[in-house]
């Protein structure tokens, strides 16, 4: 019902609908394909997709723990970056390893999957820009503000960054990122399904 109004109308009408629900204190079934919408308004979400209902659960379980690449890449704006690699021990824990030569920590890793192929899940708001991470190239660079949001490449694969910090290279330059070992997630390649450490 909103997808008509300018971003500004939007906001505002979402907060209305929402304060009319919580006046009322009746169940509203609330069709959307706009997952801001759908986690700013919502109690529990039902995610669908081909007429499949993928998971269902409140809105930060969905953002937390998406059930598969599908529920993970629908919610959270920007949607999450899939990167295909494999697992391998470091002495000290889990690394993931991509064929572009991306690296990144892993807190949780499966039982028996070391050399295993999986794809790795991170948000771009879980990635941090730090001296010992890996090497990226930096393609576009968007300020806005509060925070700021960067195209980068390692190889062939595409990823997306949100720093919240005031990083502000420019498009050529090549920046090292990190991310929080216990904020990424694993899946099977051919299934899409969450992997279970």
């Amino acid at each position: 019902p909103l997808s008509n109004l300018d971003a500004k109308l939007r906001v505002q009408m979402r907060t209305e609908i929402k304060e009319l629900h919580e006046r009322l204190k009746t169940t509203t079934v609330y069709v959307t394909h706009d997952q801001v919408e759908a986690m700013t308004m919502a109690d529990k979400i039902v995610v669908m997709h081909d007429g499949i209902v993928e998971q269902i659960g409140a809105p930060l379980e969905l953002y937390d723990r998406p059930g598969n690449m599908f529920v993970a890449g629908f919610i959270g704006s920007p949607s999450m970056n899939f990167v295909r690699g494999k697992l391998a021990s470091n002495g000290t824990g889990s690394v993931f390893t991509s064929d572009a030569g991306l690296v990144l920590p892993v807190a949780r890793a499966p039982a028996a999957s070391e050399g295993k192929p999986v794809v790795l899940g991170v948000r771009p708001e879980h990635l941090t820009a730090v001296g010992d991470g890996s090497p990226v190239n930096v393609v576009v660079v968007e300020p806005m503000g509060s925070e700021t949001q960067i195209v980068a490449k390692t190889g062939n694969q595409e990823l997306i960054c949100l720093f919240r910090d005031r990083v502000m290279p420019s498009p050529g330059d090549t920046i090292k990122v990190n991310c929080n070992p216990n904020l990424v997630h694993l899946f099977d390649p051919d299934s899409g399904k969450t992997l279970a450490a």
